[in-house]
């Protein structure tokens, strides 16, 4: 009896070893995409005119750093690091929510989702928050926590995808950060 069970134990910890192994070598690594720079107090910069007039609405840029195209509809925004599916993005058009290789894609975090696919359905909080970005499992993407905003002051990344943040005094939506 002691030897099919230390028989049985060794099958079951090779099993576990190969399961690791294959989904270590097999999981998909997430997109290399950022946050790159957002607005959440915009008083006078950076007009939204999908309504027909000028809405100054809050933003937020995503930058793709990887070599390929990817497309974003059906991922999520999330103000609560504890619900990383809190805001999901249309999947509808992909010619829309697909960002280009070193491309930028500007979403309006407007709370207008009717305006169009890149309208999100939240605002920014201007004395701060958390501001999450994750695949469609779940699994963060990227995310920033950020304290209260001054009016048409954008908060960006130094370089583009990189660590360092900074306050834009001119905020560059949908371009690389100066």
């Amino acid at each position: 009896m002691t030897r099919s069970l230390n028989a049985l134990g060794l099958v079951f910890l090779i099993f576990v070893l190969i399961a690791g192994t294959v989904y270590f070598f097999l999981r998909e690594e997430p997109p290399a995409l950022f946050i790159n720079e957002f607005m959440a107090d915009n008083t006078t910069c950076c007009p939204d005119v999908s309504s027909g007039a000028n809405e100054y609405d809050d933003w937020i840029e995503i930058y793709n750093a990887s070599a390929i195209p990817v497309n974003i509809g059906g991922m999520y925004f999330s103000e609560d690091k504890a619900k990383p599916l809190g805001h999901k993005i249309a999947d509808t058009n992909p010619e829309l929510t697909t960002i280009p290789p070193g491309g930028f894609l500007l979403l309006w975090a407007d709370g207008s989702p009717e305006q169009g696919i890149l309208h999100l359905d939240f605002r920014l909080d201007q004395d701060g928050e958390y501001i999450g970005f994750s695949d469609k499992s779940g699994r963060t993407i990227d995310s920033h926590t950020f304290a209260a905003q001054t009016h048409d002051t954008s908060i960006c990344r130094y370089i583009d995808g990189g660590n360092e943040w900074m306050l834009c005094l001119r905020p560059t939506p949908g371009a690389p950060n100066r």
